[in-house]
């Protein structure tokens, strides 16, 4: 499906909505099939800051990238409802959303697998939206 929601539907919103699920969450941003930011919302002096922008643009590059080799293999798996990757200083959580990502930026303290159902809730709460209008 090939839905263009940048002006439809207002992502500001459903990044405020995962941003305030918890405090250590540090970083929601939507990225188009590119790995160009569309919506963000980062917390002060959070890892957004401490980026540069080269290599934040390649970091979400990263993301959109893995997010599309993992579409390779849907028809042997299924289609990916979410990737978790846990690094010593951050959690990552992404989501596929039509031609976009969610990736969401977390302190580890969280429990991911958690969060990620809240945020999964959140996003399917979108879809039922769409599929209403």
């Amino acid at each position: 499906m090939s839905i263009t929601y940048d002006s439809y539907f207002g992502f500001d919103i459903l990044c405020n909505e995962i941003s305030n699920l918890d405090e250590n969450i540090e970083l929601v941003t939507v990225l188009n099939h590119k790995g160009r930011v569309i919506e963000i919302k980062a917390r002060e002096d959070g890892i957004d800051k401490a980026l540069t922008l080269q290599k934040r643009e390649m970091f979400f590059m990263q993301c959109v990238l893995q997010a599309s080799m993992n579409r390779d293999h849907d028809d042997e798996f299924g289609k990916v409802k979410s990737s978790i990757l846990e690094r010593e200083r951050f959690t990552t959580l992404s989501f596929e959303f039509y031609n976009y990502v969610i990736l969401v930026v977390l302190r580890p303290s969280l429990d991911p697998i958690e969060l990620k159902n809240g945020i999964l809730e959140r996003i399917n709460n979108v879809k039922k939206i769409e599929l209403v209008q």
